[in-house]
């Protein structure tokens, strides 16, 4: 996710694209940390790798704020699932969802790995 291309939904729709996306939380952490245009398209991005770890994209009735990765004390993030992206984790057996964020020259990255207790062969 290029950051400018948040950067220009944050000046084009402002409160709407920010309520639209992210969760409150999320919100209040990226203005918290300062740089708050890089943090929410790292929060982008994991929404992305999110959706796609759940094996479902954004369909499903699944919506970005659905999937919210809030940053532990140690800086850790944990994604935590609401509505219908939690809906469709316990639907595959999916306990758990990993995340890891990044940022370099203008682009954010997520890499997400959903984790199950179900077996499968």
């Amino acid at each position: 996710m290029a950051i400018s291309r948040v950067e220009s939904s944050l000046e084009r729709f402002g409160e709407r694209f920010i309520e639209r996306v992210y969760t409150i939380q999320e919100y209040e952490q990226a203005q918290a940390k300062g740089n708050v245009a890089r943090r929410l398209a790292m929060l982008f991005a994991a929404k992305e790798a999110v959706s796609k770890a759940l094996g479902t994209g954004f369909r499903k009735g699944i919506a970005m704020h659905h999937i919210e990765t809030i940053h532990q004390a140690s800086g850790k993030p944990e994604v935590i699932l609401h509505a219908a992206a939690l809906t469709v984790a316990k639907e595959a057996g999916i306990n758990r969802v990993h995340v890891s964020l990044t940022d370099d020259d203008g682009v954010a990255l997520a890499f997400a790995v959903a984790e199950s207790t179900t077996v499968s062969c």
